[in-house]
C-alpha cells in the first residue's frame, strides 16, 4: 500500500504532538514522590505511590521542564501526606513553594564547596540525616558541622541578594528549605533509567541526585523496576470530580464527624472544621444537609459551603487533585448560612411536647397490669421431692444442723461468712451426706458464720456453684439463693437458717 501525495502532504503539515511531563518525567516523578513519601515517615506501597503521583500529576502543565517538576513534585508531596492524616500543612511560607530556583544557585553552590560544606550539603539537606548522626558518621566535632551550615546559608544569601531577593532577613530555617532544595536539583542528562536501577552508571550516581535516590530505592525493594517505566498511554490522569466543601463554624465542629459518618457518598475530613463531600449525587447530599440543621447538628447557621467542579479523584487518602484546595480557599469566601447547591437550609425543627405526664400513667397501669397478671397466672410450687427435717443449734461460734432425709436425697450446704456465701459441699451422690450421718438414721453437720442453707435433691444440682455465685451479688444472698435453687429444680427443698 502507498500514501498518496495529498497524505503525505497532510501528515508533514500536521502540527507535531507537544511532550507531556507526565511521560517525559515520569521516572523522575516517581522518584521525587516515593522519597518525599519515605522521608516523610511513610511506608511506600502501590496503591499510594499512585495516588500521590497522580495527585503531583494534577497540578503540573504539560509543558513544565523536568527540575521545576521534580521541585514542585516535593511540596505537593507534602501537602498530600497532610491532607491524608486529616491535617492541614504546617507552612510558614506557603509562597515559597512557588519560587523558582536558578541552575547558577546550584552551580555556585558546587564551586564553593569545601569537602565538609559538601558532604553537610549531600546528607544534611540532600538526604536529611541530622548534624548529630553525621557527627558519629563522619567523625567530626559538631562545631565544625554548624560552621558548615553556616557557610551555606550564608553563600545562599549572597546569591539571593545578588538577585534581589531578601534572603538576608530570612530566618536560618527558611534559608534551609531553598538549600534542601537545591540539593535535590538534578539537571542531568542521566543514563537510562533502568541501567541506573540495575547498578550501572556508578560514578555518574556521585553526581547526580535522582539517580542515586532512584537507585538507592529499587535496591532496597522501596520501589520496583516497572513503578519507573511509564505507560504507554493515560500517563497523565484524567479524572473529574463535582465537589461540595462545607466549612462548619468553630461552635458546630463537633458536629462535623457525625454529619461525615451519616454520608452515603464519599466524603472526607480536612482539618478539623471543613468537609469534602463528592456532589455527583447532589439529592443524596442535600438531604443530608437539611436533616442536620432540622435536627440541629449544625445549626444553618454555622454552616456555609461552596460546590465546585474540576480535575480530581477520590481515593482512600482523600480527594487528590487541584480542587481540594480551591474548594477550601473558596469557600471561607462564603457567607454562614448559606451552602451552594443547598438552596432555603432549614431552622431546628421546635422541640416535641412533653410526654412525661403520659408516660408516668403508661407506667402506672403497666404496673397494675403486671401484678394482676402475676397473680392470675401464679402456678403453687411444686411439693419437695426429698424434703428436710431440720433443727438448727447455735453453738461453737456457729450453728449445728441436726436433719432427717431420705437416704436417697442428694444434699448440699452451704454457709454464710462474713457477708459471702461459701460451699461447705456441692452434693453429686447420694453417698455424699455419709459424712454426717450419726447412725441413727439423722444426719448432723456444724458450720461457721452467721447463715446456713441445706439442700435437698433428686438428683445433683449441675448449676448449684454458679448459683452460688450470682447469688453473692444479691442485698439478702441466703435469700437469693433459695430463689435461684428452687428456680432450678422446683422439686428441691431448701432449709435456711441466719442469725
Amino acid at each position: 500500500m502507498t500514501l498518496t501525495a495529498t497524505a503525505l502532504t497532510a501528515i508533514s503539515s500536521a502540527p507535531a504532538l507537544t511532550p507531556d511531563v507526565a511521560h517525559l518525567a515520569w521516572p523522575a516523578l516517581t522518584v521525587r514522590v516515593a522519597w518525599t513519601l519515605l522521608t516523610s515517615g511513610i511506608r511506600v506501597r502501590p496503591g499510594l505511590l499512585r495516588d500521590a503521583r497522580d495527585h503531583v500529576l494534577m497540578h503540573l502543565p504539560a509543558e513544565v521542564g523536568l527540575c521545576e517538576a521534580e521541585d514542585r513534585a516535593a511540596d505537593l508531596v507534602v501537602r498530600f501526606v497532610a491532607r491524608a492524616r486529616r491535617r492541614e500543612p504546617q507552612d510558614h511560607w506557603p509562597q515559597d513553594a512557588a519560587m523558582p530556583l536558578s541552575p547558577r544557585w546550584r552551580r555556585a553552590i558546587d564551586h564553593a564547596c569545601t569537602p565538609l560544606i559538601g558532604a553537610v550539603f549531600r546528607q544534611h539537606y540532600g538526604d536529611g540525616r541530622r548534624l548529630e548522626s553525621l557527627e558519629r558518621l563522619l567523625e567530626v566535632d559538631r562545631t565544625a558541622l554548624e560552621a558548615a551550615r553556616g557557610s551555606l546559608r550564608e553563600i545562599v544569601r549572597r546569591l539571593g541578594s545578588t538577585d534581589g531577593l531578601p534572603f538576608d532577613q530570612w530566618p536560618g530555617a527558611r534559608v534551609d528549605r531553598v538549600i534542601s532544595r537545591l540539593a535535590a536539583w538534578s539537571p542531568g542528562p542521566c543514563p537510562p533509567i533502568l541501567e541506573i536501577a540495575d547498578g550501572h552508571h556508578r560514578d555518574h550516581l556521585h553526581v547526580c541526585v535522582r539517580c542515586d535516590r532512584a537507585y538507592r530505592l529499587v535496591q532496597n525493594e522501596i520501589i520496583s523496576r516497572g513503578d519507573l517505566v511509564p505507560p504507554a498511554m493515560g500517563a497523565r490522569p484524567n479524572g473529574s470530580v463535582r465537589v461540595l466543601a462545607l466549612h462548619f463554624h468553630p461552635d458546630a465542629r463537633v458536629h462535623r464527624d457525625l454529619v461525615a459518618r451519616e454520608s452515603a457518598v464519599p466524603c472526607f475530613p480536612v482539618a478539623d472544621d471543613l468537609l469534602l463531600i463528592d456532589f455527583s449525587d447532589p439529592d443524596a447530599v442535600r438531604r443530608l444537609i437539611v436533616v442536620a440543621c432540622e435536627v440541629g447538628r449544625p445549626a444553618r447557621e454555622h454552616l456555609r459551603g461552596t460546590t465546585l467542579s474540576g480535575a480530581g479523584r477520590w481515593t482512600p487518602h482523600g480527594l487528590i487533585g487541584p480542587l481540594a484546595e480551591r474548594a477550601i480557599a473558596d469557600v471561607k469566601l462564603a457567607s454562614w448560612g448559606e451552602v451552594q447547591g443547598v438552596p432555603d437550609l432549614p431552622a431546628p425543627l421546635p422541640e416535641p411536647p412533653s410526654s412525661r405526664g403520659w408516660w408516668t400513667a403508661v407506667a402506672v397501669i403497666a404496673a397494675i397490669g403486671v401484678g394482676l397478671f402475676v397473680h392470675a397466672v401464679q402456678v403453687p410450687r411444686a411439693p419437695a421431692r426429698w424434703p428436710l427435717e431440720t433443727d438448727f443449734v447455735v453453738g461453737r461460734d456457729g450453728t449445728w444442723a441436726k436433719f432427717r432425709v431420705d437416704e436417697h436425697a442428694v444434699v448440699s450446704a452451704v454457709r454464710m461468712s462474713d457477708g459471702q456465701l461459701d460451699p461447705l459441699r456441692i452434693g453429686l451422690s447420694a453417698a455424699d451426706k455419709s459424712e454426717w450421718a450419726t447412725g441413727d438414721g439423722t444426719y448432723r453437720l456444724h458450720a461457721v458464720g452467721e447463715g446456713l442453707a441445706v439442700v435437698s435433691s433428686t438428683v445433683p444440682i449441675a448449676t448449684l456453684a454458679s448459683l452460688v455465685d450470682a447469688a453473692r451479688k444479691d442485698a439478702d444472698p441466703l435469700g437469693g439463693l433459695v430463689s435461684r435453687v428452687r428456680a432450678a429444680d422446683p422439686y428441691a427443698d431448701v432449709a435456711v437458717w441466719t442469725r
